[in-house]
């Protein structure tokens, strides 16, 4: 009787051990199976803008810059190949089916193991595959682009850094710290000053992060949070060409921009990496700067009163018919100026001011194109990239 019921009960030792091994052997496969249809791909259309995009697939902004490693919303370009939830209820244009293929690195990989690269004259996928130990396959599908396409100057590549890769920029010692920021640890013979230069950021944002009054007493060995690339920062950076245009190392997008240099009271009308026309302006003085960062148009009045300050201060203003007014922050525009002729020097509130018919010509070559009157635009209608450095 003993031997019979221990048989039972290795008999049904036995089935629970493959009753349990097949509900995890059809888990894993159902989460492998999930994981891999867990996103198709979007094919960015000449004026989409990412809000428009998640709106379309039933998601937000947030869950497709973490899926895509997008760090700032405003900079997509057509063409480019966004990873969307596979559930949304698009209507499929633009769209191109994952079907069959494996899971996206760029959801597995984890975003705090990857960084952004700027591609660089002469560089190809197999170069920079080369270069941060990894292989072209790997890279084309963690950034969801065909691995036989060229790889263009400026072109975003996001790329991995925890397997003893070389560094973004000239960074040698870089530890991840969020899908934002970085840690570096500094060595021998390196100031603040050069590890900004080597992350592309600037001295000044990296002493405010880290609480630092005087730069000159970090250490080696310290640890300093280094914020991510900014563009503003990069084309701050960027040396004036032979030609007097300032040669970016970035291209922030392929369709129409506007770059102001406020160091040498210049715009630059782009489309990808061909200007299109330059002009001479008049930014806001010491007292009233310019803002700089990245924006876009938001508004465009063809003409309109501009009135401000105070009387008792003495600098009260009214100006009636300010024409070809482009708003890109708050109430920084591009706008006119028929009251002073002294271009090319700082002369206004924080506005950029330009000639009449300057101003005319930018109101018309910018997006969305518009009548008379007012315009308000939404992130549907997005207007056109603005990028305002030093």
């Amino acid at each position: 009787m003993s031997n019979y019921r221990g048989a039972i009960v290795k008999s049904v030792q036995r089935r629970l051990f493959w009753m349990v091994l097949c509900l995890v052997l059809s888990i894993g496969a159902t989460t492998r199976f999930a994981a891999a249809q867990t996103t198709d791909v979007h094919v960015v259309a000449p004026g989409e803008t990412l809000t428009a995009i998640a709106r379309r697939y039933g998601t937000d902004v947030n869950t497709l810059m973490r899926l895509n490693g997008i760090q700032n919303p405003e900079l997509i370009r057509v063409g480019q190949r966004l990873a969307v939830p596979s559930h949304a209820a698009g209507s499929g244009v633009g769209r191109a089916s994952l079907q069959g293929s494996s899971p996206q690195p760029s959801i597995t990989l984890g975003l705090e193991n990857t960084r952004i690269y700027f591609a660089l004259p002469g560089d190809t996928l197999s170069s920079v595959a080369a270069r941060f130990h990894t292989t072209p396959a790997h890279l084309a599908e963690m950034n969801l682009r065909s691995p036989s396409a060229p790889l263009l100057p400026g072109e975003a590549l996001r790329v991995p850094v925890n397997d003893g890769a070389a560094p973004i920029f000239t960074a040698r010692n870089m530890v991840p710290l969020s899908g934002r920021s970085y840690v570096h640890v500094v060595r021998e013979g390196e100031t603040p000053a050069s590890i900004a230069r080597d992350y592309g950021t600037s001295l000044r944002r990296i002493l405010e992060l880290n609480k630092i009054a005087d730069a000159r007493q970090v250490k080696a060995g310290q640890r300093l949070i280094v914020p991510p690339p900014s563009l503003a920062e990069l084309f701050a950076a960027a040396p004036m060409g032979a030609d007097g245009v300032p040669l970016y190392p970035v291209v922030p997008t392929e369709g129409k921009w506007i770059s102001v240099d406020l160091d040498h009271q210049r715009a630059y009308a782009w489309e990808g990496n061909k200007l299109i026309k330059r002009f001479v302006i008049s930014s806001g003085k010491a007292k009233t700067p310019t803002v700089t960062g990245v924006f876009r148009i938001w508004a465009k009045v063809s003409s309109q009163v501009m009135q401000g300050g105070s009387r008792a201060a003495g600098d009260y203003y009214y100006l009636p018919n300010v024409q070809w007014v482009q708003y890109f922050y708050r109430d920084y525009a591009f706008h006119g100026a028929y009251w002073h002729n002294n271009f090319g020097t700082p002369m206004s509130r924080g506005c950029i001011n330009m000639t009449n018919s300057d101003a005319k010509w930018l109101w018309d070559w910018t997006t969305p194109t518009v009548g008379p009157g007012w315009h308000v635009l939404d992130e549907s209608n997005p207007g056109t990239l603005v990028i305002v450095h030093r």
